[in-house]
């Protein structure tokens, strides 16, 4: 089994492939590393050369033609907004900013801003041309931040180059929040990938088995690995411009594709139980773990779907 990690999208994607040749399955694996370096390059909004900074600053000033990428994350997106009644959105960027900036000054951010930035929020606004790859931002100030779909969609463009070129046995993952099998296990069973508890970070609240499958999680402050401190919750309510405030501690999704379960489970930590049921219902394949807390410490779960 090779097991090979890359640094990319401030976490760790790391991959387990199996395949009788080793240095074949490396070879296709740095393939697959090169993609989400050059995704990266695309679709990291503080990286000020990057695709997507670009687009930030000219998108409401003139249509841009953007990269068959960059346009489908956005369409994506856009899809997910309208599916999950608003709780997913790309445009927080202005708020997001300020409340990185706040994190680091360890202060509060100016309210009067963090209003006047959430009002400049809505992926209606993104106006897409499907006929060449243009976007127009029909809104000044509005910004976009893949950070809740960037690393989903490249865990799915990583697999799709896995697949091409025969692994048909393996994992994916982005940091703690996606995770995506191709097929089973070299042993024959499927793989086996731990939600984990929001206290004991060592520990697993339950486990899932995934076959060709995506599970994504997004979660609050003690979702947080231990040694990282936040002043700050870091998932951004777009209807107020402010640090997401819910019942859930974390939201995890099973899906047939990375991306989309990378930008449901955020909806879903936003939205709570209601939006994830309904969501479940009406969406065969997609299915929801969330997680609550309750008086003296304790830890439940639900699972939805499937």
């Amino acid at each position: 089994m090779l097991d090979i990690a890359f640094e990319a999208m401030a976490c760790e994607f790391r991959m387990l492939i199996w395949h009788p040749d080793e240095y074949y399955a490396r070879q296709v694996a740095e393939l697959a590393l090169d993609e989400i370096s050059r995704l990266e390059k695309k679709l990291n909004c503080f990286d000020p050369a990057s695709e997507v900074s670009y687009l930030n600053t000219w998108g409401y000033a003139r249509d841009v033609i953007v990269s068959p990428e960059l346009f489908e994350v956005l369409q994506l997106a856009k899809q997910v907004h309208e599916e999950t009644g608003g709780a997913f959105d790309v445009t927080v960027g202005a708020t997001v900013n300020l409340w990185r900036s706040a994190e680091r000054l360890r202060s509060e951010p100016d309210l009067t801003a963090v209003k006047q930035a959430a009002e400049k929020t809505g992926s209606g606004f993104i106006k897409l041309n499907p006929a060449n790859n243009s976007v127009r931002f029909a809104r000044e100030g509005l910004l976009i931040n893949l950070g809740a779909i960037g690393k989903g969609y490249a865990v799915r463009k990583a697999a799709q180059i896995l697949s091409q070129y025969g692994i048909s046995s393996g994992l994916i993952s982005s940091g703690n929040s996606t995770v995506y099998t191709l097929g089973r296990r070299p042993d024959g069973r499927p793989w086996r990938v731990g939600i984990r508890h929001p206290r004991y970070t060592n520990d697993r609240l339950t486990t899932v088995e995934l076959e060709e499958q995506a599970l994504s999680t997004s979660g609050g402050l003690r979702q947080r690995d231990l040694n990282v401190v936040e002043l700050y919750e870091h998932i951004i309510d777009p209807s107020t411009g402010k640090p997401a405030r819910t019942d859930l501690v974390s939201a995890s999704v099973l899906a047939a594709d990375p991306a989309v379960a990378d930008a449901l489970s955020t909806a879903f930590y936003l939205g709570g139980k209601a939006l994830a049921e309904k969501y479940c219902r009406s969406h065969e394949g997609v299915e929801a773990i969330l997680v609550e807390e309750h008086e003296m410490g304790e830890y439940t779960f639900c699972h939805l779907g499937g």
